[in-house]
């Protein structure tokens, strides 16, 4: 879930996310936003790729003061949303291997466990947390500088939604930027004491900027957001967002994507009548951006549950499962929160960093969003990630409490790479991490110490075979016990130069799934087989033979499907002392190897 700066709130440890009830120079923009926060002051200024602005509504906001106009070319669904191509990085992500995550307050030393492990990344070293990395007095910038002199990419961050009231003390700048539920009042989430910023809002987004501006200022060399699409969260029934800069993008939303329809075929099809003021027939800047939704909703008496089934437009504002945004899913919160307010804060900060430091950035969110140079998903219980947007158990469990190491997440590694793909449109790197305070980070942590190393031993290979970088967790800001204190530093920093040399970092990048079945003569192996680009074949052996420890299987027969007889074949391993060639054999297309002891993780390489 959300970091939380410091220590505060020890209810943290027993907050979980679980299914949706969850509860959850320096730049000049940010002093702006700081500005407007203390004299009561809104920005209702457009993003950078709107059109010129059109007159603002006359109506006072309630709260989240709107956007000037609609995007470009007037809004509506996803084919609709133009796509500036500068939200793309340029910067280089095939480095990228061993990730790791550790998590502090913005002014803490360098973790040392951080320089001892030496990952290639460490994916979310701080993060903006209330008021705590609002100025840069609240920052270590020495610990950028120190990670890169260790050759460590070094990524910083903010909550996107999580909103405190000190943030904004005058009433009016905080109302400019507060979400609200379906009477136009903010949402206050009292287990965390917090309401949600809508990113919506203009003057919200430049306050996220500048303190994403004044981090690359100092040194970072990328920024992961947290909770992106959390405005519309409103748990137990998704009564949040409704705030007047929603609404009127919902407006110009609904005139875009219809933009045939007659007031007759908005009344007839929707229940919309004049009093609710939709107005489709003036420009493509403005219209539809007067339209009074909540009017609508209370005089239908939808104001306590708006996407009720009842609701006709609930299925045009759509639902959100957090971090999971579905742009082609045609509804306005699945396609404005990722194409278009998402889109706005990655193309100011990719710009900024390119105009004032000639520097490409990295830029990642919590789930799988497109423009990102690549995901970062949290691991947690009531994921859609499973078949039929299932749950996955990142951390399967005995009845008994130990590590089910017979079940394989093999399957839902392979799933968040084809998910990315499908919503990013380019085959992205994908990492993964436990996130916390959760339920998959209590069951980790609740494994006896033999199996919390096993943890790592099986899923960080399962997940390199799909391609996928699963983060060896260092620390958190909740208290849990960091990676030296359950003594895991010895493995995590003997898988780190394992998986960090060049030759065994290459099997892992630019990868193919190939649909061949590789067959193995023992039950309970997990395989892919991949296709390196220099052409080389890859057969990864996950061992699932597991109770209280790996059970290691001795002279394991694997064949596969390869093109051409090759000129040898390795057997790569971190349980091996070193990478072996292994006798083989090549007929009907099969390449037939016996690997001599299979512990946990075994890849088999064809040349």
């Amino acid at each position: 879930m959300y970091i939380r700066h410091g220590a505060i709130m020890p209810a943290l440890n027993l907050t979980y996310r679980s299914g949706h009830n969850r509860v959850f120079g320096w730049a000049c923009s940010l002093l702006l936003a700081v500005a407007i926060a203390s004299s009561g002051g809104a920005s209702a200024q457009a993003p950078a790729n709107s059109p010129s602005p059109s007159p603002p509504p006359a109506t006072q906001s309630t709260c989240a003061t709107p956007a000037a106009s609609n995007p470009v070319g007037g809004g509506g669904i996803y084919t609709q949303i133009a796509i500036d191509p500068r939200v793309y990085g340029k910067r280089d992500p095939s480095g990228l291997t061993v990730f790791g995550f550790s998590q502090g307050d913005q002014n803490r030393a360098a973790d040392p466990q951080v320089l001892a492990m030496s990952p290639n990344i460490v994916a979310r070293a701080w993060a903006r947390w209330d008021r705590g990395g609002v100025q840069p007095a609240d920052y270590n910038w020495s610990y950028p500088m120190q990670a890169r002199a260790a050759g460590i990419v070094f990524i910083g961050g903010t909550t996107a939604t999580a909103l405190f009231r000190d943030e904004f003390p005058a009433e009016s700048a905080f109302n400019a930027v507060v979400s609200c539920d379906a009477t136009g009042q903010p949402v206050f989430h009292s287990a965390m004491k917090f309401y949600r910023g809508s990113l919506a809002s203009p003057a919200y987004r430049q306050y996220l900027i500048g303190i994403g501006e004044m981090q690359i200022d100092g040194g970072v060399d990328g920024l992961f957001f947290d909770e992106v699409d959390f405005s519309y969260d409103g748990a137990p029934n998704g009564n949040e967002g409704f705030d007047d800069a929603s609404i009127a993008d919902f407006g110009g939303f609904l005139c875009g994507k219809y933009p045939s329809y007659s007031p007759a075929d908005w009344q007839s099809k929707y229940g919309i009548m004049a009093v609710d003021n939709l107005d489709c027939a003036t420009s493509a800047a403005a219209r539809g951006r007067t339209f009074n939704y909540r009017g609508y909703l209370a005089r239908n008496g939808w104001q306590a549950s708006p996407l009720n089934r009842s609701n006709p437009l609930a299925a045009e504002w759509g639902t959100m499962a957090e971090g999971h945004p579905e742009p082609q899913n045609g509804t306005f919160t699945g396609t404005y929160t990722s194409l278009v307010y998402w889109q706005d804060i990655v193309l100011t900060l990719r710009n900024y960093a390119r105009q004032k430091y000639n520097k490409e950035i990295y830029i990642t969110a919590n789930g799988v969003f497109p423009f990102v140079d690549f995901q970062m998903i949290g691991l947690w219980g009531g994921n859609p990630d499973g078949p039929g947007r299932s749950s996955v158990n990142y951390c399967p469990l005995t009845a008994d409490g130990h590590l089910d190491g017979r079940q394989s997440l093999l399957a839902a590694f392979m799933a968040m790479k084809q998910r990315s793909l499908r919503i990013d449109g380019r085959a992205v790197p994908v990492a993964a991490f436990i996130d916390w305070p959760t339920d998959v980070m209590s069951d980790y942590l609740s494994l006896p110490a033999s199996e919390k190393s096993d943890y790592w031993r099986m899923y960080v290979p399962e997940a390199l075979a799909a391609t996928v970088y699963l983060n060896m967790h260092l620390a958190d800001t909740v208290g849990d016990p960091t990676a030296m204190q359950l003594g895991l530093m010895p493995l995590f920093k003997q898988t780190t130069a394992f998986y960090k040399m060049p030759a065994h970092a290459a099997l892992y990048h630019g990868t193919t799934d190939l649909p061949g079945k590789v067959t193995a003569s023992v039950a309970n192996i997990g395989t892919n087989l991949t296709q390196l680009s220099d052409g080389r074949t890859v057969a990864h052996l996950i061992n699932h033979n597991y109770s209280h420890g790996f059970q290691a299987q001795d002279g394991v027969s694997v064949s596969f499907p390869v093109g051409k007889a090759p000129r040898s074949v390795t057997l790569v391993s971190p349980d091996y002392e070193a990478d072996t060639p292994v006798a083989f054999t090549y007929s009907e297309g099969q390449v037939r190897v016996t690997v001599p002891k299979l512990v946990a993780y075994v890849a088999v390489v064809s040349n």
